[in-house]
């Protein structure tokens, strides 16, 4: 192959590998930002979670043991999470998909320089800075509430 045709083929892998990484940090932004919420018990009980489906919110109607027994809460909040850890977990992989799908079109970069590494085995370890799983700041009704553990009851 020609010095010409090697330069170009770099070139677009490099170009692909750019724009890949460009999106990568789109993609951390929004997984920052995102949250998913679970309702159970006739909503309720509402939890939320992070991208990485870490609990940061729980909401329990004050009128919750008019309907339900207590013992059944610590089920009802465990359903609740699991519902919005999956519904987070959806939409984390829709954020993921475009990068995973473009990770299949990047070319060997062995093909063009002997010896070199195959980007598409680093490319899908930019996220990994992202699993740390720093979980969002709770949300609270009010700021007196800011330093409790316990859940936020609805008036």
């Amino acid at each position: 192959m020609s010095n010409d045709a090697l330069r170009h083929q770099l070139t677009e892998v490099l170009a692909l590998a750019s724009e890949q990484m460009a999106d990568i940090a789109a993609v951390q932004r929004k997984q920052a930002e995102l949250t998913a919420s679970g309702t159970v018990a006739d909503g309720m009980v509402e939890v939320t979670v992070n991208a990485a489906g870490h609990l940061i919110s729980t909401v329990i109607d004050e009128s919750y043991l008019d309907e339900y027994d207590f013992e059944e809460l610590s089920g009802h909040i465990t359903e609740a999470a699991q519902t919005a850890a999956r519904a987070a977990a959806a939409r984390v992989a829709d954020l993921m998909a475009p990068l995973t799908d473009r990770r299949t079109h990047f070319p060997s970069l062995a093909d063009v320089i002997d010896g070199a590494p195959d980007i598409r085995d680093l490319l899908p370890r930019a996220l990994e800075p992202f699993a740390e799983n720093r979980p969002n700041k709770p949300r609270h009704d009010n700021d007196s509430a800011a330093d409790t553990a316990f859940p936020t009851v609805r008036r």
